[in-house]
């Protein structure tokens, strides 16, 4: 059997053209939902809120992955940009999750991250409350927790027992597919189902798989500590950038969609540029986004 000979030679990705309109986006939204919210243009507060700070938060994943994989480092540190990257489609399905229900799905999210920190605080008054050292960290801790009780407005048994407070974020896979354990429908519906469930069979268990350092973690730490046995060098790299700015203008679009705002013309130029890169780039426009930006 004879095999397909592998291109050694890529088409070079002009990334100044990807990147640039990429971040004047993010300037451009983080600036005007800061402004909006603080002006009481955009309700309710807590989405927006939550919705301006999960656009930081991926704009520093794609940074980071830029980084991890740039010319001049000795090696690029593939294993570690494609967990970012990972980080970033889970971006994407939580901005799909809180523009579906933008009150309730936002009192999810705060909710829990109440939980968590409780429960971390219980823990540590269990082991170190009787010790000295640690009574103005725990003193802390508790007058940080009351505020935020206050602002949930939690009823004082689940203040007493955050355990049983049921507020759970869904995983990626129970976004698409839902929990028959669980007896929990998919959490995303209709066509932001359709578009997630897309990226998620494509990207989700490969990434998972190195996230959690498994053989394909193996796989590509020894492709990077040994270059030569590459067959298409440069290929990976590529393919993780590219979907990282794919992630990352599809959360930018479903935040001007979401806030209304008039349509940027840098957005429509980065799709352009996108729908030319790649088939998942023009698959995604097609079922989602050409409608949704036009709208």
């Amino acid at each position: 059997m004879r095999y397909p000979e592998w291109k050694r030679e890529l088409p070079s990705l002009p990334h100044k053209l990807y990147s640039e309109p990429l971040m004047v986006l993010v300037e451009y939204y983080k600036e005007h939902l800061r402004r909006d919210v603080d002006a009481g243009k955009l309700r309710p507060y807590e989405f927006w809120f939550l919705l301006r700070g999960v656009l930081i938060s991926a704009a520093h994943s794609y940074a980071a992955i830029c980084v991890l994989l740039e010319d001049k480092r000795p090696k690029p540190l593939m294993l570690q940009a494609s967990i970012l990257n990972r980080s970033l489609l889970e971006t994407l399905g939580n901005v799909l999750a809180l523009c579906q229900a933008p009150k309730a799905r936002s009192n999810i999210l705060i909710r829990e991250a109440y939980k968590n920190r409780a429960l971390t605080f219980v823990r540590l008054r269990e082991r170190y409350g009787k010790d000295p050292k640690w009574k103005e960290y725990l003193d802390k801790y508790q007058k940080g927790l009351s505020l935020w009780t206050k602002q949930l407005r939690l009823p004082h048994a689940r203040i007493d027992n955050p355990s049983a407070i049921p507020d759970q974020w869904p995983t990626p896979g129970i976004m698409v597919y839902g929990s028959s354990r669980r007896r929990q429908p998919p959490f995303l519906r209709g066509n932001r189902r359709s578009t997630f469930k897309e990226i998620y069979e494509s990207h989700y268990s490969h990434q998972s798989e190195q996230a959690h350092q498994r053989a394909a973690a193996v796989g590509v730490a020894l492709l990077v500590d040994n270059p030569e046995d590459q067959w298409n060098p440069g290929h990976g790299e590529s393919h993780i950038l590219s979907s990282a700015i794919l992630f990352l203008t599809c959360i930018l679009s479903e935040i001007e969609a979401k806030g209304r705002y008039q349509g940027h013309p840098r957005l429509r130029e980065l799709w352009a540029y996108l729908r030319d890169l790649d088939d998942e780039a023009k698959d995604l426009w097609g079922l989602r986004y050409r409608k949704l930006l036009r709208a």
